[in-house]
């Protein structure tokens, strides 16, 4: 992987949560971090559940390894430029020392 590659901006979101002075709590998206990544869609489907039409759009993003590893699963994908957000499936090390690989669906 040649690093030129990381070519692509995504933003990374997580959900924080502050106190709405009643007892309780308000949650957003704020942005964790901007990372460059190397994007390739490698799928999509469309399917039918509870009679609604999802159309379930597959990335693979690479990153370098020290940039992923301040990347949670639980955080949210958001490539610049581009509406929707993704939901991280799985992370791996591809390459032992320096890239990591990430998949993720976007949520519709």
């Amino acid at each position: 992987m040649n690093a030129g590659k990381l070519d692509t901006r995504v933003l990374i979101k997580r959900q924080s949560k502050t106190a709405d002075g009643f007892g309780g709590f308000s949650s957003t998206l704020a942005t964790q971090t901007t990372i460059w990544a190397n994007v390739n869609y490698t799928g999509g489907d469309v399917a039918t559940k509870n009679g609604k039409r999802d159309r379930n759009l597959v990335i693979e993003l690479t990153v370098r390894k020290k940039t992923a590893d301040a990347i949670n699963t639980t955080d949210l994908l958001e490539i610049e430029n581009e509406s929707g957000q993704f939901q991280i499936n799985n992370m791996f090390n591809s390459n032992y020392k320096y890239y990591t690989t990430i998949t993720a669906t976007k949520r519709e």
